[in-house]
């Protein structure tokens, strides 16, 4: 009971709407904020008395996790049946199990995803530019 009370009370929603039934479509994931920076250099050369151009180009995306390991990390859902029927009492009131996650009771609605889109990526480019 300890350990649903705690679960319960760590979920806004759960919180909020305690004693009554989960509404559908009512729990939003958590904002998640990304950015990406890019970085362009352009050279121009004169090839056959005509300005080409060189262009480098750096793309960091989701710069924010490269400052910082806990920035731009998107969540999943834990779990989205936290309590497992069991039956019912010899009184005919229903029992329930708490679930697990990796053998352990659940503790958190959201886990951090690990998507290629939740860590930093870096890009480098060449492009060459006729005139």
């Amino acid at each position: 009971q300890a350990e649903w009370e705690a679960y319960i009370n760590q979920d806004d929603y759960l919180s909020e709407n305690r004693g009554g039934y989960a509404e559908r479509g009512a729990v939003f994931f958590p904002m998640v904020w990304r950015t990406d920076f890019s970085l362009v250099q352009d050279l121009f050369v004169n090839v056959g008395g005509k300005r080409n151009t060189i262009q480098f180009r750096m793309d960091i995306l989701n710069v924010g996790n490269l400052l910082n390991s806990d920035w731009g990390v998107g969540n999943i859902i834990t779990n989205n049946r936290p309590l497992i029927a069991r039956g019912v009492d010899g009184s005919g009131a229903p029992l329930y199990r708490m679930a697990n996650f990796r053998g352990a009771l659940l503790t958190d609605t959201f886990q951090s995803s690990a998507g290629v889109s939740d860590v930093y990526r870096i890009q480098l480019g060449v492009r060459y530019i006729f005139n």
